[in-house]
């Protein structure tokens, strides 16, 4: 059976799961996710999605110059551990100009 892609409020969830948390137990982890309504997962990949976030967030921090490619098309965000909100998503700051709304008479 394959599983949904993580959504972003699950990323978030996790992280602040995992933050909060004195020693990160991923069955732990797994229940609280599971509590607030998210899709059922495996300690292995609720594992695996924390570990690459947290890579991700070092490799900004160490080398932000190395770091210019493998955006994302839509939002410009870094596409490792990303998930996208679109156009009109939470990742995605309001700039003022909206694609696709050009003046047609």
């Amino acid at each position: 059976m394959k599983k949904p892609r993580f959504t972003g409020n699950e990323d978030r969830a996790l992280i602040q799961i995992a933050s909060e948390a004195e020693r990160i137990r991923w069955a732990e982890v797994v229940a609280e996710l599971k509590e607030r309504g998210f899709p059922d997962r495996t300690e292995k990949s609720v594992r695996n999605r924390y570990l690459r976030w947290r890579v991700c967030e070092q490799a900004k921090r160490v080398e932000p110059d190395r770091r210019n490619i493998n955006k994302c098309r839509t939002c410009g965000l870094f596409m490792r551990g990303h998930v996208c909100g679109g156009l009109k998503g939470p990742n995605v700051e309001d700039s003022g100009v909206s694609k696709g709304d050009g003046d047609q008479e």
